[in-house]
């Protein structure tokens, strides 16, 4: 079958082929009537305009990056949806990246969406680096950043997790249920978002006088293995911990996993709290109470903050205030946590 051509719909409707460049797209007004052949022709012939010749005309392929940390983990499932919509509805396509923590395989990335001509890049990984932005700077291409601390770069927007009251709510909650013996197992301390969600709990413990030197670390890796192993670690204190605040909800579910294995009740023995309200939290048995954070509304803000970059012209972008977001968060207490009972 015979592949139809912009000069098959030209002839059709009687016009240019430049015409009907103009009227797809809309690189210039073309009179109504005019307008309407065209795009009947382009109904009856069922046109399809090539992807390509359409990004070389208006600069642009309509196509996004999207890097997560860990694409096995289930907080990007919402996430990945929030984009695509906001996305499709912007005929967008969006090319999906596994950094699965490794800043050298992020390296590598950033240099395939550069030769891919992307038009913009949704950073959602957790390790990051300036030259990985500053890759994309180099090529004029604009970005959105989830949680890199303090770094304000030019041409880039960022969007940030409020963990303050969430964590918060969290610490508060283990307090009234009469627990003293706290723990928390962290993500890996170098990345941002770790430091902060530890230091965030210490804190709130602090103010409710639990000096931080009651409360040990330990160093997980955001996977329901590390919870495991650190649930191991902590069981080895005398007395042990009663309560567990998880840096995520796979550490948590690695806990709460490991503590039946090791005869303990949860929450009888041990409450449990994650964080991130995945969906397996709440199907878990017994349920898991986490901080909520909201990701469909992550992925949605992202990708709406990236089209409002893409229209603003490039020169324009770095005269701009850098560009940011705040969500917030908060607990949703289930069955994981009950009140203190006697170390164990």
């Amino acid at each position: 079958m015979k592949c139809v051509s912009m000069t098959d719909v030209a002839n059709l409707a009687g016009v240019s082929k430049s015409t009907v460049s103009h009227v797809i797209n809309q690189t210039r007004h073309v009179e109504e009537g005019t307008r309407q052949r065209v795009l009947e022709a382009i109904c009856q012939l069922d046109y399809r305009p090539s992807s390509i010749a359409r990004s070389l005309v208006l600069k642009r392929t309509n196509t996004a990056g999207l890097l997560v940390s860990d694409v096995g983990n289930p907080f990007y499932h919402d996430v990945i949806l929030g984009v695509e919509d906001v996305a499709l509805a912007h005929d967008y396509s969006v090319f999906l990246f596994n950094a699965s923590y490794d800043l050298e395989r992020s390296t590598k990335y950033i240099h395939s969406m550069v030769d891919k001509r992307v038009d913009g890049v949704l950073f959602m990984s957790s390790r990051m680096s300036t030259e990985l932005v500053g890759e994309l700077q180099r090529h004029g291409i604009p970005a959105v950043i989830l949680d890199w601390g303090e770094h304000d770069v030019e041409g880039t927007a960022t969007l940030t997790v409020e963990f303050e009251t969430g964590i918060r709510q969290a610490a508060e909650h283990l307090v009234a249920l009469g627990h003293k013996r706290f723990a928390h197992v962290s993500g890996p301390l170098d990345l941002w978002t770790a430091r902060v969600r530890r230091d965030t709990f210490l804190k709130a413990l602090q103010a409710r006088g639990v000096g931080p030197a009651q409360v040990p670390v330990v160093e997980g890796n955001l996977r329901m293995s590390g919870g495991r192993l650190a649930l191991r670690q902590l069981l080895q204190a005398d007395p042990s911990p009663t309560a567990v605040f998880a840096a995520n909800d796979l550490t948590a579910l690695g806990i709460i996993l490991e503590a039946r294995d090791q005869g303990l009740g949860v929450p009888e023995d041990l409450s449990v709290i994650g964080l991130d309200n995945i969906a397996l939290a709440e199907q878990m048995v017994p349920a898991l109470t986490t901080v909520d954070l909201p990701r469909y509304e992550i992925g949605n803000l992202a990708m709406h903050m990236l089209i409002e970059l893409l229209d603003t012209p490039e020169e324009l972008r770095e005269q701009c205030a850098v560009m940011s977001q705040q969500v917030s968060t908060s607990l949703i207490v289930r069955e994981s946590t009950g009140p203190a009972g006697d170390p164990v």
